[in-house]
Parts: C-alpha cells; sequence; structure tokens
C-alpha cells in the first residue's frame, strides 16, 4: 500500500535576529506604513491637477468674456463721441441699451458676475481719455480685473471744410498682384484681406499716415471675403468648405496667428462679418443650408454655432445695432432684412425693406438710426428709428459703375460717406448725407493704377480714409487738404 504524497506548504516567515531586526521574506509595518503614505501622496497629486486644470480653464473663459465686455465699453465710447464729443460726460458710468440706442446709467452694469464701469476724463477742450473696466470675483481669495483705455478727439471740428479737396495723399504696394478686397482700421494699423494669394492677410502701420508701412503678414487657405477687427483679434470670413470664418491674433502686429477656425454647415461661402462682445454675426451665399450665423466666439480657439436663419437669399454684409442686425441682401424684394438678435439661439426675420430695381445690396453701414446701403450704384439712406420698419429716406447716384464699400465719418453738423467704387475716375468719393433727402458730393479722387477701389475705411483720430484696390498699388490713403 502506497502512502500518499506529501504536501509542501511555503509560509511567509520572519524572525528576529539577537539584536531585534527583523529578517525573512515578510512586509514590516514600516513598509506598510511607507507604502501607503506613497499612494496617498500620488492620490492627492493627481487629484490636485485635475482640480486645478478645471480652476484654469474656468479662469481662462471667466477673463475672455472680461475682455470682450472691456472692448465693448470702448466700442460704446467711441459710438457716444461720433455721435455728438459733448454727450462724453466727465465721471464713472454703468452702460445700458434703450431705444435701440447705447446710453449712460448709473455708475457700473452688471452682466453675470461681471461688473463694467466707463470712466470719462477730461484731457483738454478736445481730448477725453475713456477706460473701460471689468472686474468679477475670480474666487472666494481673489478677484480679477481688466482695463482697456483709449483717447478720444473731437476730430470733427475740423472735417466739415477740409473734405470738399480730398486727394490721394500716400500709397503702398505689396508683395505678389493679388488685389486688396476689404480694410478695417483700428488705432494705428490697417488690417486687410486679399484675394487667394501667396499673403492673404496684411498688417499696414498707419501711425505716420503719410508713409505706411507693412507690419506684418498671413496666409490662409482658401479665399478671405470679409473682415471685422475687435480687440485683439481679426474675425476673417472665408470661401473655404472646412472654415467659413477664421478667428486671428492681431495682439503681435508684426506676427499675426490663427487661433480658431468655425466650420459651418454646409459649403455655402461666408461673406459678411460683425462681431458685437462674445458673438460674431455672419451672413452667407445662398444655399440650402441657412445664411444667417451667430456663432460664439468668447473662446476663439473653440467658436460654436449659437443659432442660424433661412434668409431665402445671399447675405452679402451685416451690421448689428442693439436687438437687431441688419443685412444687405441678394433678396429681390427684401434687399434690407432686419433680425431680431435678442434671442441668439433663435434669431427671426421681423422687418426688410424693398429698394427700387432688382439690383443686389451688397454693401451696409450705420451710425445711430440711419443705415446705408451701396445697390448697384445708388447709396440709400435709410431711417431705423422703427427698426423693423426701415423707411427710404434719401439715394444718390455715386456714376456708371457699384459702390463696393462705405465707411462713415462726422463733422460738427454733419455725417460724410467714404465710397469705395468702381466708377473709372472716381473711385474714391466722399458724399455729404447729413441731410438724408439731399445728399451731395462734395469729392472724388481719380486713384491712378486702380480699375476700382473695393474696401475703404475711416479713421477719426488721424482724419484719414484708407483704401484698397484692384490694381497696383493695392493700399492707399485718402487726405483732407
Amino acid at each position: 500500500m502506497k502512502s500518499a504524497p506529501s504536501r509542501s506548504i511555503k509560509r511567509a516567515w520572519s524572525t528576529t535576529s539577537a539584536d531585534g531586526r527583523a529578517t525573512g521574506n515578510g512586509m514590516s509595518t514600516l513598509e506598510v506604513v511607507l507604502s501607503s503614505a506613497l499612494f496617498i501622496m500620488l492620490v492627492t497629486a493627481l487629484i490636485g491637477g485635475y482640480l486645478y486644470g478645471q480652476e484654469s480653464t474656468e479662469l481662462a473663459g471667466n477673463h475672455a468674456r472680461a475682455v470682450m465686455l472691456a472692448e465693448e465699453g470702448i466700442e460704446v465710447a467711441l459710438n457716444i463721441r461720433d455721435d455728438d464729443f459733448a454727450n462724453l460726460a466727465d465721471g464713472t458710468h454703468g452702460l445700458a441699451i434703450s431705444g435701440n440706442q447705447w446710453v449712460t446709467t448709473g455708475s457700473q452694469d452688471v452682466t453675470d458676475i461681471f461688473t463694467r464701469q466707463l470712466v470719462i476724463s477730461t484731457i483738454d477742450a478736445q481730448r477725453k481719455t475713456a477706460m473701460s473696466q471689468v472686474t468679477w470675483q475670480q474666487n472666494p481669495q481673489r478677484s480679477g480685473v481688466v482695463a482697456i483705455t483709449t483717447r478720444l478727439t473731437n476730430w470733427m471740428a475740423s472735417l466739415a471744410a477740409s473734405w470738399t479737396n480730398a486727394i490721394g495723399s500716400a500709397s503702398l504696394g505689396f508683395a505678389g498682384t493679388n488685389d486688396g478686397l476689404k480694410i478695417q482700421v483700428q488705432g494705428n494699423y490697417a488690417y486687410v484681406i486679399r484675394s487667394d494669394g501667396t499673403t492673404d492677410f496684411t498688417i499696414v502701420n498707419i501711425s505716420n499716415p503719410a508713409a505706411p508701412t507693412i507690419a506684418g503678414t498671413l496666409s490662409m487657405s482658401g479665399v478671405p471675403r470679409n473682415l471685422f477687427i475687435s480687440g485683439n483679434y481679426a474675425y476673417i470670413t472665408n470661401a473655404n468648405n472646412s472654415g467659413e470664418l477664421f478667428i486671428v491674433n492681431i495682439t503681435n502686429p508684426t506676427a499675426p496667428a490663427i487661433v480658431g477656425i468655425y466650420n459651418a454647415p454646409g459649403t455655402a461661402d461666408a461673406n459678411g462679418v460683425y462681431v458685437v462682445g462674445s458673438n460674431a454675426y455672419v451672413v452667407r451665399v445662398s444655399s440650402t443650408s441657412n445664411e444667417f450665423l451667430i456663432i460664439n466666439v468668447g473662446i476663439p480657439s473653440t467658436p460654436f454655432l449659437l443659432g442660424s436663419l433661412n434668409l431665402a437669399s445671399t447675405g452679402y454684409e451685416v451690421v448689428v445695432s442693439g436687438n437687431y442686425a441688419y443685412v444687405a441682401s441678394g433678396h429681390n424684394s427684401q434687399e434690407l432684412q432686419v433680425i431680431n438678435i435678442s434671442l441668439p439661439s433663435l434669431p427671426s426675420l421681423v422687418g426688410s425693406l424693398d429698394l427700387s430695381a432688382t439690383a443686389d445690396a451688397t454693401t451696409i453701414s450705420y451710425v445711430g438710426t440711419r443705415v446705408f446701403v451701396g445697390q448697384s450704384t445708388q447709396l440709400r439712406n435709410i431711417s431705423i428709428a422703427s427698426p423693423t420698419v426701415p423707411t427710404l429716406s434719401g439715394s444718390y447716384a455715386a456714376g456708371s459703375a457699384n459702390i463696393n464699400d462705405i465707411a462713415l465719418g462726422f463733422t460738427n453738423g454733419g455725417t460724410y460717406a467714404f465710397l469705395a467704387t468702381s466708377v473709372g475716375s472716381a473711385e474714391f468719393q466722399v458724399v455729404d448725407v447729413t441731410t438724408p433727402t439731399a445728399m451731395t458730393l462734395l469729392a472724388s479722387v481719380d486713384v491712378a493704377g486702380a480699375s476700382a477701389m473695393n474696401g475703404v475705411a475711416y479713421q477719426s483720430t488721424l482724419d484719414r480714409a484708407f483704401g484698397v484696390s484692384a490694381g497696383e498699388p493695392e493700399f492707399y490713403v485718402f487726405a483732407p487738404q
């Protein structure tokens, strides 16, 4: 009879040496404690990093919103100045919309967690300083603050007489032969988009308007169509099926950089763009996709759609005043379309104006309670005192060719429209539009080398108009004389 096989049982063991130290292959109490402590430290570090990352993201978003609100405050100050310099009362003000217009009210205004103050102070009889400051509580331990300051000049006093003798005072050629399309001006810089080529976006230093120089350039995919400058960013619409809105950081004018791209539904090209606060309003070519878009650009790297609307036609350009967007349209019975944007997720068409003939309205600008629309050869002066019921006040015939762009400037008692046109002997025109029913030509400039002026912008502090053209050179400066 065979005996059962023996079983070997291994045990963890330890013995104690003569001097009291543990020996053997067992885990000591000290090792357990050290391992547990290390694990707790690792978990604490991971949780702390995660929470810190969340807080940093929230702080960055709040800072971006604060910057937008501060920039909006400066834009309001500029609008008040342009309407009447005398309305810039010294003191600390809040801002609000009343009767479809921005007004000062109280000593501050509050949006969510943000408190804004617009501080106006006098430098001398013709100059004031405006500071737009936004504060908020970042966390229980600290608060945040953003402040933007600009100088406001009563340039209106000298504008009326001098612009009756407008001249082309300087020009600048760009590398390559692609045409200049549109232009915007902010501070000491002009921002230009060009038809597709080696460089699509050019920043020009205009601090000395008699000798403009190129500060920086940028190339982007697709073909730029229009642009809007707001604070540290340029918002550029594009004929690009992968990105209809490009957001470019212009903080360093010598090195502009793309920081965000929005790809709209469908493949329709984007045309006009207008930015207010953290929202960009974009209009597009007519297609099966909606032509009017409201895009949140509060965080430039991640723009997203808030709402959209079918316009049943091509939208060429758009401006925004209060709760309404005004679209220059290709609609044959609604060349001006009015959209209620008070609820960004659900914009709605609430008014329109049928202009004579069937030519598309292709460009638009506004001041106060008036919009100015370019419809083929006609400049239309339209009252929006009742936003949903716009009414035509008067028209001006620019000549035998199209009005391509409109910029507005002001005198003590009047308003001027600076026109970029395709009229062969008068590509740049200055029109007195003070009396809506009797708009009159003050001056025109035959721009040598340009088959057409495509874009125009006005800079009030310098009292200069800047244009871009189809031809060589692409960039022009116009001055009063």
